[in-house]
């Protein structure tokens, strides 16, 4: 093959190759103005960010499409670079490469292959050359304007890798911007080598990245690539690398850290978590050890606690995106951060906050954290709780997912705790509410008490001796507790009898769910097939639990005929639903897989669904939830295969926490074994050690095994570790105080 420069000289003209030669003129460089003042330049990030940003550009910087996430862009196919193959992964396109784009890109890699890593004038110059007499003749050559980006993307990240120095890869990135091949991955590593030198010049790349993406806004910018597959850069990246140079510049500077400002320069709703930013800025080298990173989230740990209103939006938000999410983890690091808060700066919590995290908790179905909750508000002085409180409390005594947990016994008591329950609120609040009253109706359905539902319909509703409306949501309890309780001929003669009541009603998508789930577990595929011919009719939404559902079925078909089930079609049948289609990413395949591994449904589905998510790359939510199934469900060898996995990439607390409640049960010396490794990974990181969730999981597990000599042991190990005891150990602590010998070091703890 010749070289570049002879291969235009031969092929491509006279006129050609003098610019080639030369050089054609790179477009101007977006520079930062010279305040003297380092606060200054902060402040200036930020208004330029706020205001010169259109909201096209939060978009893209957030909020990406279906048709981005999918790597869909519209781009028509032109002249000889068009055909297009069978994709093996959702979004993937292949093309017929033009000639001279191979050609010429070939070269440009091979230049900066072959270039010394302290002397890459040469290459960048080549990559010059090349783009500039590509887009020249891209027209008339027919060059598909995603093929050129696409055929770019792994030559770029060759310079990426190859340049180590901030000013060089930033010159690659001007060129990239100005020919419209910067992909997200390329700003990322320019930020990363920025923010080793200086914090300023990577947030005016951040800068550059906003105005950048809207002015192009045409899918590619973090479309995921083949050569990505492996890669450590993830969408969220760019996102992280300027918080983390905003706070670092803060502190540089001593400004106030603000997080509303940080948003505003963030284009965000909310400041990233800690571990994202910390798996990006240790993952991309974007700081010098770990050591320096201890001290960057220690700082801002302390900035965060004075600035956050236990009460405010930042906290309401991380509430909701933990119910989004299903992610009862991040739920349990915001409750911890508002107590220390409220602690602290003697910030008092609200019951509305409260109810929040009882919401929380409920959505998670950590239905036990509720009930602490609901205690602590009454031991705390809230002498009435809200409705709405009394509300969520009923709805865990009577929901499903708590019910299973009970034996018979058991449940007879819950039945008559919640009469209890039920007067005392009545005697709060004696108007009942149609929400109040559809609650009541759905535990009392869920534990097979129809008598006690009859009961309150005819005294309270407007359809016996009252005057409260029965609201849709009555109906649907009704019936999911009849088709809960395997009574589906009668669920199915009240649906038809619900339908024709002149109301309009129509059945909520948990209900068909509870339906469809039922038909699914008996392998009645015409039942399944009817009920979802019956959602679209009356256009009843599909969600994530109908195709968890779905998926299942399929797998147990596809199977029972001795065929392998094709993962990508039957996902890409569910992103193309025009009704409510499925977006594909990390958190919806940690959430279709927590659903299979849910009381062992499907392992070998959610284990199938687990490898096909790798080709997005490896998620901690994925990671997780295929983990959970495994250690409940499945198998401990393939749990410690995937927790191996995961602590290479990612070493933290949080699952060495989950490996240890999991195993606890029914692996008791395992569960400890692993205890004791969680205790030595402090010598290879201070910041991964036994925390208060450690002890907490230990200590109640030997609390209800009654091992009084274990016990002992964990008070001594938490009094020696001098770890943060949280806010539950404490409690456990002082009850456990009155018949065992505390260590006075753990006693000086709770004292206060």
């Amino acid at each position: 093959m010749l070289p570049v420069r002879q291969l235009a000289r031969t092929s491509l003209g006279s006129s050609f190759s003098r610019q080639w030669r030369f050089g054609l003129t790179r477009g101007a460089r977006l520079s930062s103005s010279s305040l003297s003042a380092q606060e200054a330049q902060l402040n200036e990030i930020v208004t330029k960010s706020e205001s010169s940003v259109t909201e096209s550009a939060k978009n893209a910087s957030e909020n990406y499409t279906n048709e981005q996430r999918n790597g869909k862009n519209g781009q028509k196919n032109v002249n000889g670079d068009s055909g297009s193959s069978t994709r093996k992964n959702p979004g993937a396109k292949r093309y017929k490469i033009n000639p001279k784009l191979r050609d010429i890109s070939s070269q440009v890699r091979s230049s900066i292959e072959s270039a010394n890593g302290s002397d890459t004038a040469e290459a960048v110059e080549i990559l010059e050359e090349g783009l500039s007499y590509l887009r020249e003749v891209q027209v008339a050559e027919g060059i598909n304007e995603e093929s050129l980006f696409s055929v770019f993307q792994p030559v770029l990240d060759v310079y990426s890798q190859k340049i180590t120095d901030a000013s060089t890869l930033n010159k690659v990135l001007d060129l990239a911007i100005e020919h419209k091949v910067a992909h997200g991955f390329l700003f990322s590593k320019v930020m990363a080598l920025q923010a080793l030198e200086s914090y300023q010049a990577a947030l005016q790349t951040w800068v550059r990245f906003l105005e950048y993406s809207s002015a192009v806004n045409n899918g590619l910018v973090f479309k995921r690539f083949g050569f990505m597959k492996d890669s450590a850069f993830r969408k969220r990246d760019l996102t992280n690398l300027a918080f983390y140079s905003y706070v670092q510049s803060c502190l540089a500077s001593n400004a106030k850290y603000d997080f509303r400002d940080a948003m505003k320069l963030l284009q965000t709703d909310e400041v990233p978590e800690i571990f994202h930013v910390r798996r990006t800025v240790m993952g991309l080298g974007a700081v010098r050890s770990e050591k320096e990173f201890q001290e960057f989230q220690t700082q801002l740990n302390a900035m965060e606690l004075e600035s956050l209103d236990p009460n405010g939006s930042v906290v309401i938000r991380k509430i909701n995106r933990a119910i989004a999410t299903n992610d009862f983890n991040l739920l349990n690091r915001t409750y911890d951060l508002v107590q220390d808060a409220a602690l602290k700066y003697k910030r008092p919590i609200s019951e509305n906050t409260l109810t929040r995290f009882m919401n929380g908790y409920f959505e998670c179905s950590q239905i036990d954290r509720v009930f602490d909750i609901f205690r602590s508000m009454l031991q705390n002085g809230i002498s009435k709780p809200s409705i709405v409180s009394w509300d969520i409390v009923l709805r865990c005594m009577g929901h499903p997912s708590y019910l299973r947990t009970l034996n018979e016994t058991k449940r007879k008591e819950i039945s008559v705790n919640l009469r209890r329950t039920i007067d005392t609120v009545l005697s709060l609040y004696p108007e009942m509410s149609p929400k109040t009253l559809s609650i009541i109706v759905a535990g009392f359905a869920n534990m097979n008490d129809f008598e006690a539902v009859d009961e309150f319909l005819t005294k309270y509703s407007v359809q016996g001796k009252g005057k409260v409306p029965v609201i849709h949501a009555t109906k649907n309890n009704i019936l999911i507790g009849l088709v809960l309780n395997k009574k589906v001929d009668e669920a199915e003669k009240k649906l038809k009898e619900l339908m024709e009541d002149g109301s309009g009603y129509v059945p909520s998508t948990s209900c068909m769910n509870t339906f469809l789930n039922h038909y699914a577990r008996a392998d009645n595929y015409k039942a399944v097939d009817g009920i979802l011919k019956f959602m679209k009719q009356h256009n009843i939404a599909e969600e994530i639990g109908t195709y968890t559902i779905v998926i299942d079925l399929y797998f147990k078909m596809h199977r029972a005929k001795g065929l392998a089930p094709n993962v990508t079609e039957l996902l890409e049948s569910f992103a193309n639903n025009k009704q409510a289609g499925l977006t594909l990413n990390d958190y919806t395949y940690s959430i279709l897989i927590s659903g299979l591994v849910k009381d062992g449904l499907n392992l070998e589905a959610a284990r199938t669904l687990f490898e096909h998510s790798k080709s997005y790359g490896n998620s901690p939510h994925v990671l997780t939830a295929m983990l959970e199934g495994e250690l409940d469900h499945g198998s401990v060898g393939n749990a410690e295969i995937l927790f191996e996995k995961y602590t290479k990439s990612k070493n933290e607390p949080r699952v060495w926490n989950q490996m240890i409640k999991a195993l606890l049960y029914k692996h008791e010396s395992l569960a400890l074994q692993y205890y004791h490794n969680f205790k030595n990974q402090e010598k290879i990181s201070s910041r991964c050690k036994p925390n208060h969730y450690t002890y907490y999981f230990l200590i109640q597990h030997f609390i209800k095994k009654g091992n009084k000599e274990k016990i002992e042991w964990m008070l001594k190990e938490m009094a020696e570790n001098g770890t943060e005891l949280g806010t539950e150990l404490p409690k456990i602590i002082r009850r456990l105080s009155k018949e065992y010998t505390v260590p006075k070091p753990l006693l000086d703890k709770i004292a206060v």
